[in-house]
């Protein structure tokens, strides 16, 4: 049997045309230029574990990988008292965490840079599965709602409007009082998703979130109401937490 829980809640990436800048976080599948150091070793970094990096071998450069890093230092040549440092544009593709990233680096007389790399959706997506399955359902629930309820949602997660026609858009569960879904916010990741409806009511009732257990809002584990009681001709925001898979549908 599922467990209800009840809460109460009171970069720039630039492509060929531009150069980003020290220590940017970048994104895949895309090249990317950036402006790196000519004199000290430059790291590339990516939390998710470095598993391939390419270049052009013949270039005055050497380059390493270790664990999540890999570090770019360019070749400096001596003629007699004279420093000749490298100033071409190197490539170098990083495949960090199942994805590919392009570098295009411009070496110049500056300090060593980090360049970080980011996770695109995948990484993100699975970053979340992480963080969140390593908590308990109750938890997570309560979570979601908060972040629902103070729309500080993660990149991941995607509200969409509830669109005429749809059956949670006007639900007719009480005599005076009406209930209006509004939107639907899928949680990849979590195990979850979180749908958001108003409760209007044309007299002053009082309300709780055991009034909302029934089978047209859904396989429910969490619900919360603004608050309990709803004035004459005014409203109150209902949220209501269900099951879902991985990709933010209901299971």
């Amino acid at each position: 049997m599922n467990r209800i829980v009840f809460a109460a809640v009171a970069a720039l990436t630039l492509g060929l045309s531009g150069l980003a800048r020290a220590d940017e976080v970048v994104e895949p599948e895309k090249a990317t230029a950036v402006i790196v150091s000519n004199r000290d070793i430059n790291r590339v970094h990516c939390a998710r574990g470095v598993q391939d990096v390419i270049w052009s071998a013949e270039k005055p450069v050497r380059v390493t990988k270790a664990d999540e890093n890999v570090y770019v230092k360019f070749m400096v040549a001596r003629q007699g008292e004279r420093e000749q440092r490298v100033e071409t544009p190197l490539d170098v593709i990083v495949v960090c965490g199942g994805a590919t990233y392009t570098l295009i680096l411009h070496p110049r007389d500056m300090d060593s840079v980090t360049v970080r790399l980011d996770g695109g959706a995948r990484g993100k997506l699975a970053g979340v599965a992480k963080e969140w399955g390593a908590i308990p359902v109750e938890d997570r629930v309560k979570r979601l709602t908060l972040a629902v309820y103070r729309n500080e949602l993660p990149d991941t997660f995607v509200r969409r409007a509830i669109q005429a026609g749809d059956p949670r858009r006007n639900l007719a569960l009480f005599e005076n009082a009406q209930v209006v879904g509004q939107y639907e916010i899928a949680a990849p990741g979590t195990g979850l998703r979180a749908v958001e409806y108003v409760v209007y009511s044309a007299e002053a009732v009082q309300l709780s979130e055991r009034d909302f257990l029934v089978p047209e809002l859904g396989n429910i584990v969490g619900i919360t109401l603004e608050r309990h009681n709803v004035e004459k001709d005014s409203f109150v925001r209902l949220i209501v937490i269900e099951r879902s898979n991985a990709d933010g549908e209901v299971s």
